[in-house]
Protein backbone atom coordinates (compact mmCIF):
# COMPACT_ATOMS: atom_id res chain seq x y z
CA UNK A 1 0.00 0.00 0.00
CA UNK A 2 3.14 2.73 0.26
CA UNK A 3 4.17 5.07 -2.59
CA UNK A 4 7.92 6.05 -2.67
CA UNK A 5 8.97 5.50 0.70
CA UNK A 6 11.59 3.64 2.65
CA UNK A 7 12.71 0.76 -0.28
CA UNK A 8 9.78 1.60 -2.06
CA UNK A 9 10.82 3.14 -5.48
CA UNK A 10 7.06 3.69 -7.33
CA UNK A 11 4.15 5.20 -6.25
CA UNK A 12 0.98 2.41 -5.81
CA UNK A 13 -1.42 2.68 -8.20
CA UNK A 14 -4.42 1.77 -6.16
CA UNK A 15 -5.63 0.87 -3.18
CA UNK A 16 -2.81 -1.71 -2.83
CA UNK A 17 -1.02 -3.59 -5.54
CA UNK A 18 1.20 -6.65 -6.49
CA UNK A 19 4.72 -5.50 -5.35
CA UNK A 20 7.94 -7.92 -6.18
CA UNK A 21 11.13 -7.89 -5.04
CA UNK A 22 14.44 -9.30 -6.56
CA UNK A 23 17.64 -9.38 -4.19
CA UNK A 24 21.03 -11.22 -4.16
CA UNK A 25 22.10 -14.42 -2.90
CA UNK A 26 22.42 -12.19 0.64
CA UNK A 27 19.45 -10.12 0.59
CA UNK A 28 20.37 -6.84 -1.17
CA UNK A 29 17.67 -5.69 -3.26
CA UNK A 30 18.41 -5.83 -6.91
CA UNK A 31 15.54 -4.55 -8.66
CA UNK A 32 11.22 -4.46 -7.98
CA UNK A 33 7.84 -4.02 -9.51
CA UNK A 34 4.52 -2.27 -8.73
CA UNK A 35 2.14 -3.87 -10.69
CA UNK A 36 -1.62 -2.68 -10.19
CA UNK A 37 -4.34 -1.07 -11.44
CA UNK A 38 -6.92 1.49 -9.71
CA UNK A 39 -8.60 -1.24 -7.32
CA UNK A 40 -7.15 -3.19 -5.32
CA UNK A 41 -4.36 -6.28 -6.34
CA UNK A 42 -3.71 -9.08 -3.80
CA UNK A 43 -0.28 -11.36 -5.24
CA UNK A 44 -0.94 -14.74 -3.74
CA UNK A 45 1.63 -16.33 -5.50
CA UNK A 46 5.33 -16.27 -7.59
CA UNK A 47 7.67 -18.64 -9.57
CA UNK A 48 10.17 -18.52 -11.36
CA UNK A 49 10.40 -20.10 -14.78
CA UNK A 50 11.89 -21.79 -16.92
CA UNK A 51 12.98 -19.45 -19.33
CA UNK A 52 14.44 -17.23 -16.32
CA UNK A 53 11.17 -14.84 -15.70
CA UNK A 54 8.27 -15.13 -13.17
CA UNK A 55 4.50 -16.52 -13.28
CA UNK A 56 2.90 -14.00 -10.85
CA UNK A 57 -0.93 -15.14 -9.09
CA UNK A 58 -3.12 -13.57 -7.39
CA UNK A 59 -6.56 -11.52 -7.26
CA UNK A 60 -8.07 -8.27 -8.16
CA UNK A 61 -10.79 -6.02 -9.07
CA UNK A 62 -9.30 -3.45 -10.94
CA UNK A 63 -10.99 -2.46 -14.42
CA UNK A 64 -8.29 -1.53 -17.33
CA UNK A 65 -6.45 1.00 -15.49
CA UNK A 66 -2.42 1.02 -14.03
CA UNK A 67 -0.84 -1.92 -15.46
CA UNK A 68 -4.12 -3.98 -15.84
CA UNK A 69 -5.69 -4.26 -19.71
CA UNK A 70 -8.73 -6.03 -19.65
CA UNK A 71 -11.22 -5.29 -17.10
CA UNK A 72 -13.25 -7.43 -13.68
CA UNK A 73 -15.41 -9.87 -15.02
CA UNK A 74 -16.93 -9.94 -11.47
CA UNK A 75 -16.40 -8.46 -8.07
CA UNK A 76 -13.15 -10.44 -8.03
CA UNK A 77 -10.53 -11.85 -10.87
CA UNK A 78 -7.64 -14.56 -10.85
CA UNK A 79 -4.88 -12.34 -12.81
CA UNK A 80 -1.97 -13.56 -13.83
CA UNK A 81 1.36 -11.71 -14.99
CA UNK A 82 3.95 -13.06 -16.79
CA UNK A 83 7.60 -10.92 -16.42
CA UNK A 84 10.52 -11.07 -17.79
CA UNK A 85 14.04 -11.96 -15.70
CA UNK A 86 14.02 -8.16 -15.03
CA UNK A 87 10.63 -7.88 -13.31
CA UNK A 88 8.86 -6.31 -16.44
CA UNK A 89 5.32 -6.93 -17.62
CA UNK A 90 5.64 -9.56 -21.02
CA UNK A 91 1.96 -10.65 -21.18
CA UNK A 92 -0.57 -10.78 -18.51
CA UNK A 93 -4.64 -12.26 -17.99
CA UNK A 94 -7.81 -11.54 -16.70
CA UNK A 95 -9.92 -15.13 -15.83
CA UNK A 96 -13.04 -15.05 -13.62
CA UNK A 97 -16.91 -15.18 -14.06
CA UNK A 98 -19.90 -12.87 -12.39
CA UNK A 99 -19.05 -13.71 -8.67
CA UNK A 100 -15.86 -13.09 -6.56
CA UNK A 101 -13.09 -15.83 -7.97
CA UNK A 102 -10.28 -15.63 -5.59
CA UNK A 103 -6.68 -17.23 -6.97
CA UNK A 104 -4.31 -18.66 -4.16
CA UNK A 105 -1.57 -20.73 -6.38
CA UNK A 106 -0.11 -20.15 -10.10
CA UNK A 107 2.67 -22.92 -10.96
CA UNK A 108 4.45 -23.76 -14.39
CA UNK A 109 3.56 -27.25 -15.96
CA UNK A 110 5.82 -29.68 -17.60
CA UNK A 111 4.53 -28.42 -20.90
CA UNK A 112 5.43 -24.79 -20.35
CA UNK A 113 1.94 -23.57 -19.59
CA UNK A 114 0.62 -22.94 -16.22
CA UNK A 115 -2.01 -24.28 -13.73
CA UNK A 116 -3.91 -21.68 -11.44
CA UNK A 117 -5.63 -22.86 -8.72
CA UNK A 118 -8.20 -20.97 -6.20
CA UNK A 119 -11.93 -20.51 -5.23
CA UNK A 120 -15.10 -19.50 -7.21
CA UNK A 121 -18.68 -18.40 -6.16
CA UNK A 122 -19.57 -17.94 -10.29
CA UNK A 123 -21.98 -19.44 -11.66
CA UNK A 124 -21.19 -19.58 -16.17
CA UNK A 125 -20.25 -16.53 -17.06
CA UNK A 126 -17.39 -14.93 -18.33
CA UNK A 127 -14.51 -17.47 -18.23
CA UNK A 128 -16.60 -19.83 -16.02
CA UNK A 129 -17.74 -22.78 -18.21
CA UNK A 130 -19.61 -24.67 -14.88
CA UNK A 131 -21.80 -23.31 -12.07
CA UNK A 132 -20.58 -23.85 -8.50
CA UNK A 133 -22.37 -26.72 -6.69
CA UNK A 134 -22.33 -24.93 -3.62
CA UNK A 135 -21.12 -21.89 -2.16
CA UNK A 136 -17.19 -21.95 -2.78
CA UNK A 137 -15.75 -24.43 -4.90
CA UNK A 138 -11.95 -25.22 -6.12
CA UNK A 139 -11.56 -24.02 -9.44
CA UNK A 140 -8.78 -24.76 -11.31
CA UNK A 141 -8.03 -23.24 -14.70
CA UNK A 142 -4.86 -24.91 -16.97
CA UNK A 143 -3.32 -22.40 -19.63
CA UNK A 144 -0.63 -22.77 -22.30
CA UNK A 145 2.70 -20.98 -21.89
CA UNK A 146 0.75 -17.56 -22.92
CA UNK A 147 -1.68 -17.54 -20.64
CA UNK A 148 -4.76 -18.86 -22.50
CA UNK A 149 -7.14 -21.13 -21.05
CA UNK A 150 -7.15 -24.42 -22.38
CA UNK A 151 -9.26 -26.43 -19.87
CA UNK A 152 -11.01 -25.93 -16.41
CA UNK A 153 -12.79 -27.61 -13.61
CA UNK A 154 -14.95 -26.78 -10.66
CA UNK A 155 -14.95 -29.16 -7.95
CA UNK A 156 -16.70 -29.29 -4.84
CA UNK A 157 -19.89 -30.21 -2.85
CA UNK A 158 -22.64 -28.29 -1.42
CA UNK A 159 -21.30 -26.31 0.79
CA UNK A 160 -17.94 -24.18 1.01
CA UNK A 161 -14.63 -25.61 -0.30
CA UNK A 162 -11.53 -23.50 -0.27
CA UNK A 163 -8.35 -24.44 -2.56
CA UNK A 164 -5.32 -23.01 -1.34
CA UNK A 165 -2.14 -25.13 -2.94
CA UNK A 166 -1.60 -27.19 -5.52
CA UNK A 167 1.21 -29.40 -7.39
CA UNK A 168 1.64 -31.63 -10.65
CA UNK A 169 2.64 -34.45 -9.69
CA UNK A 170 4.98 -36.99 -11.16
CA UNK A 171 2.14 -38.55 -13.33
CA UNK A 172 1.76 -35.63 -15.07
CA UNK A 173 -1.91 -35.09 -12.80
CA UNK A 174 -2.28 -32.73 -9.97
CA UNK A 175 -3.18 -32.89 -6.14
CA UNK A 176 -4.83 -30.56 -5.06
CA UNK A 177 -5.17 -29.37 -1.32
CA UNK A 178 -7.57 -27.41 0.72
CA UNK A 179 -10.95 -27.29 2.86
CA UNK A 180 -14.13 -28.51 2.72
CA UNK A 181 -17.57 -28.48 4.80
CA UNK A 182 -19.45 -30.71 2.48
CA UNK A 183 -20.92 -33.72 3.40
CA UNK A 184 -21.95 -36.18 0.14
CA UNK A 185 -22.95 -34.09 -2.79
CA UNK A 186 -21.21 -32.89 -6.01
CA UNK A 187 -17.82 -33.96 -6.39
CA UNK A 188 -17.53 -34.42 -2.51
CA UNK A 189 -18.01 -38.66 -1.39
CA UNK A 190 -17.39 -38.69 2.05
CA UNK A 191 -19.20 -36.79 4.65
CA UNK A 192 -17.41 -33.88 6.59
CA UNK A 193 -15.93 -35.26 9.73
CA UNK A 194 -16.45 -31.97 11.27
CA UNK A 195 -17.20 -28.45 10.81
CA UNK A 196 -13.89 -27.96 8.32
CA UNK A 197 -11.96 -30.76 6.98
CA UNK A 198 -8.92 -31.18 5.05
CA UNK A 199 -9.91 -31.88 1.61
CA UNK A 200 -6.93 -33.47 -0.76
CA UNK A 201 -8.37 -34.58 -4.79
CA UNK A 202 -5.61 -35.88 -7.12
CA UNK A 203 -6.33 -35.31 -10.89
CA UNK A 204 -5.29 -36.56 -14.25
CA UNK A 205 -3.10 -34.15 -15.99
CA UNK A 206 -6.28 -33.15 -17.61
CA UNK A 207 -8.12 -32.22 -14.45
CA UNK A 208 -10.53 -35.01 -13.82
CA UNK A 209 -10.95 -36.84 -10.55
CA UNK A 210 -8.97 -39.89 -9.77
CA UNK A 211 -9.46 -39.63 -6.42
CA UNK A 212 -9.85 -37.97 -3.06
CA UNK A 213 -9.71 -37.81 0.93
CA UNK A 214 -11.41 -36.29 3.73
CA UNK A 215 -9.28 -35.70 6.43
CA UNK A 216 -10.39 -33.99 9.90
CA UNK A 217 -11.02 -33.67 13.35
CA UNK A 218 -14.52 -33.30 15.13
CA UNK A 219 -14.07 -28.95 15.08
CA UNK A 220 -11.68 -27.15 12.43
CA UNK A 221 -8.96 -28.12 10.20
CA UNK A 222 -7.24 -25.49 7.78
CA UNK A 223 -5.23 -27.34 5.45
CA UNK A 224 -2.29 -24.86 3.99
CA UNK A 225 0.06 -27.16 2.19
CA UNK A 226 0.11 -30.26 0.03
CA UNK A 227 3.04 -31.66 -2.25
CA UNK A 228 3.97 -35.15 -3.45
CA UNK A 229 7.17 -36.61 -1.32
CA UNK A 230 10.10 -38.32 -2.82
CA UNK A 231 8.23 -41.89 -2.22
CA UNK A 232 5.61 -40.88 -4.64
CA UNK A 233 3.07 -40.21 -1.50
CA UNK A 234 1.66 -36.64 0.04
CA UNK A 235 2.44 -34.23 2.95
CA UNK A 236 -0.10 -31.78 4.25
CA UNK A 237 0.45 -29.53 6.63
CA UNK A 238 -1.85 -27.20 8.21
CA UNK A 239 -3.53 -26.28 12.00
CA UNK A 240 -6.29 -27.49 13.91
CA UNK A 241 -8.64 -27.02 16.88
CA UNK A 242 -9.86 -30.47 16.47
CA UNK A 243 -8.74 -32.54 19.80
CA UNK A 244 -8.56 -36.44 19.54
CA UNK A 245 -11.42 -37.72 17.16
CA UNK A 246 -12.12 -38.56 13.14
CA UNK A 247 -8.62 -38.88 11.61
CA UNK A 248 -6.62 -36.66 14.75
CA UNK A 249 -5.45 -39.38 17.16
CA UNK A 250 -4.16 -36.57 19.34
CA UNK A 251 -5.27 -33.95 21.52
CA UNK A 252 -4.41 -29.99 21.03
CA UNK A 253 -1.34 -28.51 23.28
CA UNK A 254 -3.26 -25.24 23.08
CA UNK A 255 -5.58 -23.46 21.19
CA UNK A 256 -4.45 -23.94 18.02
CA UNK A 257 -1.69 -26.38 16.74
CA UNK A 258 0.16 -27.52 13.57
CA UNK A 259 -0.89 -30.24 12.37
CA UNK A 260 0.84 -32.22 9.65
CA UNK A 261 -0.22 -35.68 8.14
CA UNK A 262 1.52 -38.06 5.86
CA UNK A 263 -0.51 -40.19 2.98
CA UNK A 264 0.83 -42.99 0.55
CA UNK A 265 0.07 -42.35 -3.31
CA UNK A 266 -3.71 -42.91 -2.81
CA UNK A 267 -4.30 -40.62 -0.17
CA UNK A 268 -4.16 -43.30 2.58
CA UNK A 269 -2.82 -41.31 5.81
CA UNK A 270 0.39 -43.33 7.20
CA UNK A 271 1.06 -41.69 10.46
CA UNK A 272 0.25 -37.71 11.84
CA UNK A 273 2.06 -35.13 13.89
CA UNK A 274 0.15 -32.57 16.34
CA UNK A 275 2.59 -30.07 17.00
CA UNK A 276 2.32 -26.88 19.34
CA UNK A 277 2.68 -24.79 22.46
CA UNK A 278 -0.52 -23.69 24.94
CA UNK A 279 -1.85 -20.85 22.77
CA UNK A 280 -2.01 -20.72 19.21
CA UNK A 281 0.61 -21.74 16.50
CA UNK A 282 -0.31 -22.13 12.85
CA UNK A 283 1.39 -23.48 9.71
CA UNK A 284 1.74 -22.00 6.67
CA UNK A 285 4.07 -23.66 4.57
CA UNK A 286 6.21 -27.49 4.54
CA UNK A 287 7.98 -29.25 2.29
CA UNK A 288 10.46 -32.20 1.60
CA UNK A 289 14.26 -31.74 2.93
CA UNK A 290 17.39 -33.07 1.10
CA UNK A 291 17.86 -35.68 4.19
CA UNK A 292 13.78 -37.08 3.52
CA UNK A 293 12.48 -34.92 6.59
CA UNK A 294 10.27 -31.71 6.43
CA UNK A 295 11.18 -28.26 6.92
CA UNK A 296 8.24 -26.72 8.39
CA UNK A 297 7.34 -22.55 8.51
CA UNK A 298 4.44 -20.92 10.69
CA UNK A 299 4.08 -18.57 13.57
CA UNK A 300 3.48 -18.62 17.24
CA UNK A 301 2.25 -17.10 20.33
CA UNK A 302 3.33 -20.06 22.81
CA UNK A 303 5.63 -19.94 25.07
CA UNK A 304 7.81 -22.83 26.56
CA UNK A 305 4.64 -25.30 26.67
CA UNK A 306 3.72 -28.52 24.92
CA UNK A 307 6.47 -28.52 21.58
CA UNK A 308 7.27 -25.93 22.08
CA UNK A 309 11.27 -25.03 23.68
CA UNK A 310 11.68 -21.13 23.67
CA UNK A 311 9.45 -18.22 24.60
CA UNK A 312 7.81 -16.39 21.79
CA UNK A 313 9.37 -12.02 21.96
CA UNK A 314 6.42 -10.56 21.12
CA UNK A 315 2.44 -11.19 20.04
CA UNK A 316 3.04 -13.48 17.40
CA UNK A 317 7.06 -14.77 16.03
CA UNK A 318 7.71 -16.82 13.20
CA UNK A 319 8.50 -20.58 14.36
CA UNK A 320 10.43 -23.19 12.24
CA UNK A 321 10.49 -26.73 12.89
CA UNK A 322 12.79 -29.44 11.38
CA UNK A 323 11.55 -32.92 11.26
CA UNK A 324 12.86 -36.66 10.36
CA UNK A 325 10.86 -38.19 7.84
CA UNK A 326 8.68 -39.82 10.21
CA UNK A 327 7.21 -36.55 11.16
CA UNK A 328 9.33 -36.21 14.81
CA UNK A 329 11.14 -32.89 15.94
CA UNK A 330 14.65 -32.20 15.26
CA UNK A 331 15.24 -28.37 15.96
CA UNK A 332 13.37 -25.77 15.78
CA UNK A 333 13.71 -22.12 16.47
CA UNK A 334 11.07 -18.90 17.50
CA UNK A 335 12.63 -15.82 15.35
CA UNK A 336 10.91 -12.62 15.87
CA UNK A 337 11.11 -9.18 17.99
CA UNK A 338 9.01 -7.43 20.09
CA UNK A 339 5.48 -7.29 18.16
CA UNK A 340 3.91 -9.01 15.12
CA UNK A 341 5.58 -11.44 12.98
CA UNK A 342 4.17 -13.73 10.32
CA UNK A 343 5.68 -16.59 8.64
CA UNK A 344 4.18 -17.43 5.19
CA UNK A 345 6.97 -19.55 3.14
CA UNK A 346 9.95 -21.80 4.39
CA UNK A 347 12.25 -23.14 1.19
CA UNK A 348 15.19 -25.27 1.58
CA UNK A 349 18.40 -23.53 0.09
CA UNK A 350 21.19 -24.88 -2.51
CA UNK A 351 23.55 -25.00 0.85
CA UNK A 352 21.34 -26.99 2.40
CA UNK A 353 20.27 -23.85 4.89
CA UNK A 354 16.45 -22.04 4.61
CA UNK A 355 14.93 -19.54 3.47
CA UNK A 356 12.08 -18.06 5.54
CA UNK A 357 9.57 -15.04 4.18
CA UNK A 358 6.43 -13.10 5.89
CA UNK A 359 5.70 -9.97 7.58
CA UNK A 360 7.04 -7.92 10.27
CA UNK A 361 5.74 -4.45 11.90
CA UNK A 362 8.56 -5.10 14.38
CA UNK A 363 10.93 -2.36 15.28
CA UNK A 364 14.71 -3.66 16.84
CA UNK A 365 14.68 -5.95 19.05
CA UNK A 366 14.91 -10.10 19.46
CA UNK A 367 16.00 -11.76 16.31
CA UNK A 368 15.03 -8.00 14.69
CA UNK A 369 17.98 -5.95 13.30
CA UNK A 370 16.12 -3.36 11.56
CA UNK A 371 13.58 -0.63 12.54
CA UNK A 372 10.13 -1.23 10.48
CA UNK A 373 9.91 1.48 7.70
CA UNK A 374 5.93 1.82 7.73
CA UNK A 375 2.86 0.24 8.79
CA UNK A 376 4.33 -3.36 8.08
CA UNK A 377 7.17 -4.85 5.71
CA UNK A 378 8.47 -7.37 4.11
CA UNK A 379 10.82 -9.65 6.69
CA UNK A 380 13.16 -12.24 4.78
CA UNK A 381 15.12 -14.03 6.95
CA UNK A 382 18.47 -17.23 6.05
CA UNK A 383 19.21 -19.69 8.17
CA UNK A 384 21.92 -22.37 7.82
CA UNK A 385 20.70 -26.45 8.75
CA UNK A 386 22.12 -26.81 12.24
CA UNK A 387 22.31 -30.73 11.77
CA UNK A 388 22.69 -31.14 7.88
CA UNK A 389 25.65 -30.57 5.82
CA UNK A 390 25.30 -31.03 1.89
CA UNK A 391 28.87 -30.79 1.46
CA UNK A 392 29.52 -34.53 0.81
CA UNK A 393 25.93 -36.27 0.08
CA UNK A 394 25.92 -38.88 -1.08
CA UNK A 395 22.44 -40.32 -1.82
CA UNK A 396 21.95 -44.30 -2.57
CA UNK A 397 17.96 -45.90 -2.04
CA UNK A 398 16.83 -49.11 -3.47
CA UNK A 399 20.08 -49.57 -5.40
CA UNK A 400 19.97 -45.94 -6.35
CA UNK A 401 23.39 -44.06 -6.28
CA UNK A 402 23.95 -40.08 -6.92
CA UNK A 403 26.67 -38.33 -6.79
CA UNK A 404 28.80 -36.24 -6.68
CA UNK A 405 26.58 -34.51 -4.13
CA UNK A 406 25.65 -31.50 -4.48
CA UNK A 407 26.87 -31.49 -8.10
CA UNK A 408 27.81 -28.26 -10.14
CA UNK A 409 28.03 -29.65 -13.95
CA UNK A 410 27.99 -33.56 -14.43
CA UNK A 411 25.73 -35.66 -12.24
CA UNK A 412 26.32 -39.20 -12.15
CA UNK A 413 23.42 -41.70 -12.10
CA UNK A 414 23.70 -45.15 -10.79
CA UNK A 415 21.24 -48.05 -11.07
CA UNK A 416 20.95 -51.77 -9.83
CA UNK A 417 20.05 -52.49 -13.19
CA UNK A 418 18.74 -51.07 -16.70
CA UNK A 419 17.18 -53.46 -18.79
CA UNK A 420 16.92 -50.32 -21.44
CA UNK A 421 13.40 -51.40 -22.85
CA UNK A 422 11.08 -49.08 -20.85
CA UNK A 423 14.06 -47.20 -18.22
CA UNK A 424 13.44 -43.48 -18.11
CA UNK A 425 15.57 -41.16 -15.88
CA UNK A 426 12.96 -38.02 -14.38
CA UNK A 427 14.46 -35.49 -12.96
CA UNK A 428 12.15 -32.88 -11.13
CA UNK A 429 12.70 -29.79 -9.03
CA UNK A 430 10.86 -29.06 -5.61
CA UNK A 431 7.95 -27.20 -7.56
CA UNK A 432 7.26 -30.59 -9.07
CA UNK A 433 8.06 -29.95 -12.42
CA UNK A 434 9.94 -31.91 -14.71
CA UNK A 435 13.04 -30.39 -16.05
CA UNK A 436 14.72 -33.30 -17.71
CA UNK A 437 13.50 -36.68 -18.65
CA UNK A 438 15.74 -39.19 -20.81
CA UNK A 439 14.60 -42.74 -22.10
CA UNK A 440 17.40 -45.15 -21.72
CA UNK A 441 18.19 -47.30 -24.85
CA UNK A 442 20.62 -49.43 -23.20
CA UNK A 443 21.15 -51.64 -20.36
CA UNK A 444 24.07 -49.59 -19.03
CA UNK A 445 23.71 -48.94 -15.18
CA UNK A 446 25.51 -45.85 -14.85
CA UNK A 447 24.66 -42.54 -16.80
CA UNK A 448 26.19 -39.30 -16.59
CA UNK A 449 24.27 -36.36 -16.76
CA UNK A 450 24.96 -32.56 -17.76
CA UNK A 451 23.35 -30.75 -15.40
CA UNK A 452 25.13 -27.08 -15.98
CA UNK A 453 22.20 -25.38 -17.39
CA UNK A 454 20.15 -26.13 -14.55
CA UNK A 455 19.51 -23.55 -11.23
CA UNK A 456 20.86 -23.73 -8.08
CA UNK A 457 18.58 -25.49 -6.05
CA UNK A 458 17.55 -28.94 -4.64
CA UNK A 459 16.67 -31.78 -7.38
CA UNK A 460 14.75 -35.19 -7.29
CA UNK A 461 15.71 -37.98 -8.98
CA UNK A 462 13.06 -40.90 -10.13
CA UNK A 463 14.53 -43.89 -12.48
CA UNK A 464 11.97 -46.48 -13.57
CA UNK A 465 13.23 -49.65 -14.96
CA UNK A 466 9.51 -51.56 -16.25
CA UNK A 467 7.48 -51.45 -12.73
CA UNK A 468 10.89 -51.50 -10.86
CA UNK A 469 11.01 -47.49 -9.63
CA UNK A 470 13.77 -45.95 -7.66
CA UNK A 471 14.16 -42.12 -5.89
CA UNK A 472 16.84 -40.24 -4.52
CA UNK A 473 17.81 -36.70 -4.83
CA UNK A 474 20.36 -34.10 -4.84
CA UNK A 475 21.96 -30.56 -5.09
CA UNK A 476 22.91 -27.87 -8.13
CA UNK A 477 25.28 -25.96 -6.56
Amino acid sequence: MSNISGDKTENCFGSHDFWIVKTDSSGNVQWQNTIGGLGGDDLRSIQQTSDGGYILGGTSDSDISGDKTENSNGSYDYWIIKTDSYGAIQWQNTIGGDGPDFLYKVSQTTDGGFILAGNSSSNISGDKTESTKGGYDYWIVKTDATGNIQWQNDIGGGGDELLYCIQQTIDGGFVLGGGSTSNISGDKIENSLGWLDYWIVKTDSSGMIQWQNTIGGSLEDYLESVSQTIDGGYILGGYSISDSSGDKTENNNGMLDMWIVKTDSSGVIQWENTIGGSLSDYLSSIMQTLDGGYIIGGGSESNISGDKTENCMGGNDFWVIKTDSSGTIQWQNTIGGNNYDDLLSTSQTSDGGYILGGFSNTTISGDKTEDCNGEQDYWIVKLSDVQTSVSDISEMSKGLLIYPNPANSILFIDAESMSGSESRIIITDVAGRTVLLIPIASSSTKHSIDISSFSQGIYFVQVEDGAKISRGRFVKN
